[in-house]
Parts: C-alpha cells; structure tokens; sequence
C-alpha cells in the first residue's frame, strides 16, 4: 500500500507541478516560499547538539488556533524546546506568524512526494512530530518514523464523514496510524473511530478539545474600546457579527439589515471564512444594492459609511467578537460543518448556528444544554430568535453568562496534551 502510495503522489506530482509553477510564475499567485513545498528550509537555524526540535503540523488556521493553546504548555514543561509549525495553506502560515511569535519558525509544509519528504524531514530534523487533528501524511510519518523519532497525534478528531473514507482502506490506515506512539483525542466517539481503524486501545487517551481551551487577553476592555471607535459603535446600536461565512450564507444574513435600516440603529460585519472569496462577495453586494465599508479601510482611518462592514483581513474575528451584541457561526446554514463556537461563547456571547453543525457536535451540545446555544434554519429564523431576545434582554443576559461559563470550562485540555508531547520526550 506505502508502494502504490508513493507511485501515486509521484505520478501526481510529474502531472500537475509544472502546470502549477507555471500559474505560479505567471500570476504571482502561491509563489510566496514555493520553496518550502518542495521542502527546503534554508530560514531555518541549523540545530546544534543537545537541541530539542518539535514539529507540530497543522493544516489551516483552525488547527493554528489549537497551536497557539498548546506550544505555551509545551514549554513550560519543555523550557528548552525549539518549534516549527507547518501549515498546508498561505492563510494558515500568515495567521501563525501573526500569532504566534518569532520564536516559533512559521513554515509550509513539503508535498507528500517521497523525494519531496526526504528532503523536508532531512531540513527540519524533528526530534518530535506532533500532528493536530487528521492532518495525516503517511510518507511525512514514516519517514520521520524510520528516522527513529517519534510521533504524536494531539487534539483527535475523526468525524463520521473522515471515518466512512478512512474505514474503506483500513489496513492501510492502520498502518499509518501504528507510527503513532500516543494519540490525545477529544471524545470517546473519537478514540472509538480510531480503534476501529485498528489503533491499540492503550495508545489513547481522552483529553479533551484544545481549540475550547481558550482564554481571554487581559486587555479586554482596551481591545473591546478599539473596535467601537475603529467601527464608529454609537449607544443603541446593535451589532450582529457573522463570522467565518460561506457561501450562499451572507445573502441569508442580509435580512437582518432590511429591519433596521432607520437611523444606523444596526450594523452587521460580515466576515468571510475564505478570502478569495471576497471579489465574489463584493459583487453581491454591489449588485443586490447594499453598500458596506472595508475592515482595512477603517484600520487606515476611513470612517465607517455603511451599516455592512466586510473583515477582508485575517485573524481580527477572535477579538472582534468582543463587540457583538449577537453572533452567528458560519458554515452551518451550508453543510461545511461549521466553526468553533466555543471561541464566541468565550466572550460571554450567546451562539446562533444552522442546522449543520456537524464538526463541533460536542460543543453545540453543551450550549444548548445550558440554553446558550440556538440552532436556526435560516436568515428569517435568525431575524426572530434576535427579536424574541430583543423582547426578553434579562432572559438572554444570563443565558449570555452561561454560555461564557461552559466555554470557561473547557480549560485544562492543553496542558493535558502538553504532558502527552512532553513525555515522548522526557
């Protein structure tokens, strides 16, 4: 199977490559350290004996998110530790850096092409790999297997989609997962996907989801100040943030809009999971006759227009929630799966979400448990939950509280997953 793997990615990669270096070169598009797919690493400092080198890989910016919770608990019990952090996209890499430090080396992952991964593993010389979630590339993993180092899964997922996939090639999958000498999963469905899948029950540990342990800045009345008067918030104004939309998403969330647009007593921010997105977005928008302000505008000193502002910048969502009077969770009206809720609830905000919510079943549960969770089936259910609330403000007050109570207590998910890191090498 690790044979026809590789004949595979290598036929893959001798079709496709040139045409997309090609692209690369004449659009200026992903040419941005192509290098680093091809795993060379020369902004990289040569490790010096005695060295400790972990590589975690993350696919995107959610994963990032993950990273940011749990390298500070890596090194409080690994003082010494250096990190690399791989992501499989742009966006990924730039919120990284953005986020996580100049001590922390921001970098693309290499290709899953064998030669491609000699290389990459050769560069980055990990003496640990940690790999968030199901970002699983075999020959990245055995090869840094064979170096004799070893490798750990942390923040374990396996949805019922990935495990319908996974369990069609099973002998491989467990394989691939064998390499593993720990995996740190989130739930007890999760640990029993992967022993399905053929993983020794005694490798797994339940620990929880890092991405919920979060924690708020100790700013944040400075940053909550920032937004207001970088938005123009005036007393009495309200604010609906839909944050990481898809599309066919904002056209539903317009009909907030059409109910107040007496006086700006409204604002609604539209921010896009996707930026590539945003050229199709602004059309919309433009066509369907709703003017609205840029984000970045407003950052250069542009006063705010519009009661629609679209984010067109990464990684301003998390702490822009901190002005929301309410708050939807995109990719949930469309079957993406939708976000993580929990980062909301954090702020002490109530969570509106769609009716596909599948990748964060968990924590759209707990939610509601508390009445702090409320899943609508479109724009104009949304419209009604917000006026019903608007009717009832201590009811949701309190339902505002609890919800940032739930979030709270997911807290300790990263220093439990620390220790799992920290022992492979200790």
């Amino acid at each position: 199977m690790y044979i026809f793997y590789q004949v595979i990615s290598c036929t893959l990669f001798l079709l496709v490559f040139p045409f997309f270096l090609l692209f690369a070169l004449l659009s200026g598009r992903h040419r941005d350290r192509l290098g680093q797919r091809l795993g060379t690493y020369p902004e990289l400092a040569q490790k010096t004996k005695g060295d400790i080198r972990i590589w975690l890989h993350a696919s995107s910016v959610g994963e990032v998110q993950a990273a940011r919770a749990l390298i500070p608990e890596i090194r409080r019990l690994l003082p010494g530790a250096g990190f690399v952090l791989s992501t499989m996209t742009v966006h990924g890499r730039r919120v990284a850096e953005k986020f996580l430090g100049e001590d922390v080396s921001c970098v693309l992952a290499p290709l899953d092409v064998p030669f491609i991964v000699e290389r990459g593993v050769a560069a980055i010389d990990p003496d640990l790999y940690v790999c968030i979630e199901t970002e699983i590339w075999p020959l990245i993993l055995k090869k840094i297997r064979q170096r004799g180092r070893p490798l750990v899964l942390v923040n374990g997922r396996m949805s019922e989609r990935s495990y319908g996939g996974y369990r069609r090639i099973r002998c491989f999958m467990a394989v691939i997962l064998a390499q593993f000498a720990q995996l740190a999963v989130i739930s007890s469905a999760d640990s029993e996907r992967y022993v399905a899948l053929g993983v020794d029950r005694k490798k797994i540990q339940v620990l929880g989801n890092v991405k919920y342990d979060l924690a708020l800045p100790p700013d944040q009345d400075a940053i909550q100040a920032r937004y207001r008067s970088l938005l123009a918030i005036a007393s009495g104004c309200e604010v609906l943030i839909a944050g990481s939309t898809h599309g066919k998403e904002e056209e539903e969330l317009l009909a907030y809009l059409e109910a107040g647009r007496d006086g700006g007593r409204q604002l609604l921010i539209l921010a896009p999971r996707h930026l590539e997105r945003l050229p199709q977005l602004r059309q919309m928008l433009e066509q369907e006759g709703h003017p609205f302000d840029l984000f970045s505008d407003l950052e250069k000193g542009q006063a705010r227009q519009a009661d629609l502002v679209l984010v067109d910048c990464m990684g301003e969502l998390a702490m822009l929630y901190s002005v929301a009077d309410y708050v939807f969770c995109g990719g949930s009206f469309v079957p993406r799966g939708g976000h993580n809720v929990m980062e909301i609830a954090l702020w002490n905000r109530v969570v509106f979400y769609g009716p596909h919510m599948s990748d964060y079943r968990d924590a759209t549960r707990m939610l509601e448990e508390a009445g702090s969770g409320f899943m609508v089936r479109d724009g104009l259910a949304l419209q009604a939950k917000i006026e019903f609330f608007r009717e009832h403000e201590q009811e949701y007050h309190l339902a505002c509280i609890r919800a940032g109570e739930i979030a709270r207590a997911q807290q300790g998910a990263a220093r439990k997953q620390a220790v799992v890191v920290a022992s492979l090498l200790q």
